[in-house]
């Protein structure tokens, strides 16, 4: 698997289970529902650091074996987080 689609399925696999999280309503769902905001929620896939470091990666200023380790990482913390395994067992 080449490193953006590496990238693109571990950011799919976050907005997931954020959305699983969401579902059971908590206080961010209560401070939503209140007065307006000065801030927004903006997607992980749109950050401007997920988009930098696309652009990086794409331009080969990220070793590939880097990227690699970095996202074997992020998986990791994924599948030992208790309350994630259920909802990411499709990875």
């Amino acid at each position: 698997m080449s490193a953006t689609k590496e990238l693109d399925a571990l950011i799919e696999r976050l907005e997931r289970i954020v959305a699983q999280a969401g579902q059971a309503g908590d206080a961010i769902d209560r401070i939503n529902q209140s007065a307006e905001r000065s801030s927004r929620v903006v997607s992980l896939r749109d950050s401007e650091v997920i988009q930098r470091f696309r652009d990086d990666l794409i331009n080969g200023l990220i070793r590939m074996d880097t990227a690699n380790q970095l996202f074997g990482l992020i998986r990791s913390v994924l599948d030992q987080l208790p309350f994630l395994r259920a909802g990411s067992a499709t990875g």
